[in-house]
């Protein structure tokens, strides 16, 4: 094993080739631009930019400022603040000149709001300094960069208080009564692991309407009864700190907003097994120890290397082995409801697979390089502190792509700090997004007259919300893009069997699980749609046949499509679906499918019973079960089609165009759950379209029948 150096700084060379290395396994999509010359402008809200700085320019604020902008600015920025630091040629965009017009020329309020919130590569010092350092800076760069001054004598009183404050937040005092870091703390110094993790579905967890729809519908049928059972794997801080189940999410504290946040994974001081994420976490601020992969000799070095003025971190790293094996996520991700239904079986189905039996991990196919493909990720520096990045080290991905995307508006979601800052999620949603607000073509042709909200009245205030949002969609498309090809990497189309073309067609389409770990649909298989299309049509273009075609809600046309069921569209009785039902036995015997998971009981005080029968030997209860059509790992099923011969037309050749499509829920879900409403100004319609819209092709077959 090759030997670090041991000094107590990295030298230059050694420090930007690591920087480089960390660059390189960046994303294209990425906030580091390709093109060092170009670099978008970084408009500031009117109305931020606005803030007064109470602190009045002097000798002691002006060397406060110098103090800090050594130790925190100056790798990039340089000496003499022209974006020449030695980290500046390996960062991958324009570093800005803290003495050019462009930068000088801006208010006190606007430097303020930059250095404190970050975008991109500039780091956001939110949780590092506290506003009155932040002032000291600008008061820094004023009088060194901006050749202003300050007095020779110490001046008494202040300019006044700030127009506005980005801590003034309505959940503070919650947020200081959790006893544990937010994961923007953690993003300070894990600037790459803090983007990947804003969108990503466990970022989510606590966010997602559906979900929240989906546990309040399911605690009213059990009038109550299921407790907190879904909130704690969505919501672990949430729990520990017993905010009540059914919480609105703009009551909640910050970091239990934040689902499975940083604490989730890192606060645990010892292994567990499957237990549906009944786990206690360990509390603590910043400082306290941390758990992962490795021991803690890395975080010593750093720590030891600035002794005489330590950063605002954890001060110590214990290893948890667990975090790197399959174990650690099935504490949420093998899930037995309290009436002993299996309701997802992601990891006893891992560890009956290839992949347990060779080794592999839900870490490999899930973190790594690769969506879905085993593979270690390469090394990398896992942070920067204070310019200086940690030595190279197996560094894994935090964005966990999957089926799932965002439904929300891009201003919420997702979990940026600087979008915080800039409004509330209540005057996010008045943004039109769709409209085009603040881009310039939209500007540009704004009729006379038009109304807006009160804080987007202002056109630059559109036009700065705009750079955000602009970064937000960048963001949930990188992450789609990279579902989409974890998807492609576990689904298959095979072969397709001609049957019989003389009397009528008759054909057989294979679909595959192309990964060894576990089943695909995986995960909430209970409403996970993924489905063939098939369109037979003549030579004429004339369509002849047709099955996983949508109903106008977006629901294909089985026994749930209120269409089918009100006889105004013919049940898709030849549909390939591979969402597993649930079923519910009926009071006369035999089985029917039933939406959610909750058996209904006959007497009048109803509530989540719990089976009468051993579960765990019987692998279920009696009255309530999956049935799963899932496709085993490196399996496969055929889909049988037939077209009688009354409705081919006889003009060939026929063309035969066959889809592999995915969906995350189905849209009669939303109806079923729409009872107890959405949050963030969502209707059961919106949710329903933009569900249809997610649907992605995975496969796509063109085929001529002679």
């Amino acid at each position: 094993m090759s030997k670090f150096p041991a000094e107590s700084r990295l030298s230059p060379t050694y420090r930007a080739l690591t920087v480089l290395l960390f660059l390189s396994l960046l994303p294209a999509a990425s906030c580091f631009s390709a093109d060092a010359t170009s670099v978008a402008r970084w408009r500031v809200s009117p109305r931020l930019a606005g803030m007064q700085n109470p602190i009045p320019l002097s000798t002691e604020s002006a060397a406060r400022g110098k103090e800090l902008y050594s130790r925190e600015c100056l790798q990039c920025h340089g000496e003499s603040g022209q974006g020449d630091g030695p980290m500046a040629g390996y960062i991958g965009t324009r570093v800005a000149n803290l003495g050019s017009a462009e930068t000088q020329e801006q208010t006190d309020g606007a430097v303020f709001y930059k250095i404190r919130t970050g975008r991109g590569s500039m780091p956001s010092f939110r949780t590092a300094l506290d506003e009155d350092d932040v002032w000291h800076l600008v008061n820094f760069l004023r009088s060194e960069f901006g050749q202003i001054a300050p007095p020779t004598e110490k001046t008494a009183g202040t300019a006044g208080k700030p127009a506005a404050s980005l801590d003034d937040e309505p959940h503070a005092a919650l947020f200081d009564e959790a006893k544990f870091p937010s994961a923007q703390e953690c993003g300070r110094c894990h600037l790459q692991i803090y983007r990947e993790w804003s969108a990503s579905r466990h970022a989510f967890a606590q966010i997602s309407p559906t979900f929240l729809a989906y546990q309040a519908t399911l605690v009213n049928l059990t009038k109550g009864t299921l407790g907190d059972f879904c909130q704690r794997c969505h919501s672990q801080v949430g729990m520990y700190r017993g905010e009540p189940i059914l919480t609105e999410n703009r009551e909640r504290s910050k970091v239990a907003l934040e689902g499975i946040t940083c604490v989730v994974c890192h606060r645990i001081p010892k292994p567990y097994g499957k237990i549906t994420g009944r786990f206690p976490l360990e509390p603590g601020d910043i400082t306290g120890p941390i758990y992962g992969p490795r021991e803690g000799s890395e975080l010593k070095r750093v720590l030891e290397s600035h002794a005489d003025d330590p950063p605002k971190t954890h001060r110590e790293a214990r290893l948890l082995e667990q975090v790197r094996q399959p174990g650690f996520c099935a504490r949420c991700h093998d899930v037995r409801l309290v009436n002993g239904v299996r309701f997802e079986d992601l990891f006893s189905e891992y560890k009956q697979t290839p992949a347990a039996k060779r080794g592999a991990t839900c870490q490999s196919c899930h973190m790594g390089p690769k969506p879905g493909i085993a593979a270690d990720y390469p090394p990398a520096p896992a942070a920067i502190v204070r310019g200086e990045p940690t030595r190279p080290a197996r560094r894994t991905n935090h964005m966990f792509p999957g089926p799932d995307s965002s439904l929300v508006h891009p201003g919420i979601f997702p979990i940026n700090p600087e979008a915080q800052a800039f409004a509330t999620p209540e005057e996010w949603l008045s943004f039109d997004v769709d409209a085009g607000w603040g881009t310039e073509r939209f500007e540009s042709k704004v009729p006379k007259g038009t109304k807006f909200p009160d804080i987007w009245a202002d056109p630059e205030e559109r036009r700065a919300a705009r750079g955000i949002i602009d970064k937000q969609l960048e963001l949930l498309a990188e992450n789609r893009r990279l579902a989409t090809e974890l998807m492609r990497n576990g689904y298959g189309l095979g072969e397709v069997r001609l049957l019989e073309k003389d009397k009528g067609l008759e054909f057989e389409v294979e679909v595959k699980n192309l990964t060894d770990g576990h089943s695909v649909p995986s995960g909430l298989i209970a409403e996970r749609n993924v489905f063939l299309q098939i369109k037979v049509s003549d030579a004429d273009g004339t369509p002849l046949f047709r099955s996983g075609d949508l109903d106008p809600n977006g629901d294909v046309r089985d026994p749930h499509s209120r269409y089918v069921d009100n006889g105004e569209l013919p049940l898709d009785e030849q549909l390939f679906n591979l969402r597993s039902p649930i079923l519910i036995g009926t009071i006369h015997g035999g089985d029917r499918e039933q939406l959610l998971p909750a058996n209904y009981s006959l007497n009048p005080l109803i509530f989540m019973r719990p089976s009468e029968t051993p579960s765990l030997l019987y692998g279920g209860i009696s009255d309530l079960r999956l049935q799963k059509k899932s496709i085993e790992a490196l399996g496969h099923r055929w889909a049988h089609y037939r077209v009688p011969p009354k409705t081919l037309s006889g003009k060939k050749p026929y063309r035969l165009n066959i889809k592999l499509v995915a969906g995350q829920l189905p849209p009669h879900l939303i109806h079923a759950i729409s009872g107890v409403g959405f949050e963030y100004g969502l209707s059961a319609r919106a949710i329903g379209d933009k569900l249809v819209e997610l649907y992605r092709v995975l496969w796509e077959r063109d085929l001529e029948i002679e």
